[in-house]
């Protein structure tokens, strides 16, 4: 009995010795610091994975810099639907301006549900120009007091604003 402790003792040692050995030479191996420069994310012509995101304006694929920045003015940011019933699916268009002396781009809007979906025009929206985002509302499946957002990215500072909209879901009409 005592040889076999003594035999699974030396194996234990030998295989932690192993061990310490595999990682040492993996620490030899392999790089210490990820291969990036150390300017990598400063440096803005470096493209990242999310660069070409599905569902952005395709016009928007271009590098923003400080001199095609422009600004954004909401007419509102908030708006409430009040009170609708379950299954109901209601529209609110979101107007903006253009309050800045470059082409406007929306890049994206994303909502924060899968019941609202936005959409909005491709094209520029050009220096005192108006556009709207409209937004639609699926109640299907929804009850009480919803609270829904939409983030909207676009070639402004910051780069994107947040619109949202509230609604009080009431039980199916029967």
């Amino acid at each position: 009995m005592k040889e076999n402790l003594k035999t699974i003792a030396l194996i234990v040692i030998a295989l932690s010795f192993f061990a310490i050995a595999v990682v040492e030479i993996l620490r030899l191996v392999l790089p210490k610091e990820p291969q990036f420069p150390s300017n990598f994310i400063e440096n803005k012509n470096n493209a990242g994975p999310m660069q070409n995101m599905m569902g952005q304006n395709p016009i928007a694929n271009q590098r923003l810099n400080d001199s095609t920045l422009t600004s954004i003015e909401f007419a509102e940011e908030i708006f409430n639907f009040g009170d609708i019933y379950e299954g109901d699916i209601v529209t609110h268009e979101f107007k903006l301006k253009n309050t800045g002396k470059n082409p406007l781009v929306i890049r994206s809007a994303k909502a924060s549900c899968g019941c609202t979906i936005p959409s909005y025009s491709k094209e520029p929206i050009m220096p005192g120009n108006e556009g709207i985002i409209s937004v639609v509302f699926n109640s299907e499946g929804k009850g009480g007091k919803q609270h829904k957002a939409v983030h909207v990215t676009a070639n402004t500072i910051p780069n994107f604003t947040v619109i949202e909209f509230t609604a009080n879901v009431l039980d199916k009409k029967k």
